[in-house]
């Protein structure tokens, strides 16, 4: 069932949006079914919908957490910021297609 991640970031920057991404690497995680990503009034918004709930929590706990760690200990990146970050996620009961 698809299962979509809305992310809201207060504050972050597509420098820093982009400090995480190369840390990512260029291949596509499995299970990633689509990826918008861009600026907001007042931070950066992610939008993600994968294949399943499972496919995402592979990817937040194999390679997301590393890569923002490593973003983290590079100059002009704020790790502090991620305590405002609202996610919300949907499932696909919930989702119209």
């Amino acid at each position: 069932m698809p299962f979509g991640v809305l992310q809201e970031m207060p504050g972050v920057s597509e420098a820093e949006y982009r400090q995480v991404e190369r840390h990512l690497g260029p291949d596509r995680p499995p299970g990633l079914l689509a990826h918008v990503a861009g600026p907001t009034e007042d931070g950066w918004r992610i939008i993600n919908v994968w294949q399943d709930e499972a496919a995402f929590r592979r990817f937040q706990s194999e390679r997301l957490v590393r890569a923002a760690g490593l973003a983290a200990q590079e100059d002009g990146f704020d790790p502090t910021k991620a305590a405002h970050f609202r996610s919300v996620s949907v499932d696909g009961a919930e989702m119209p297609f």
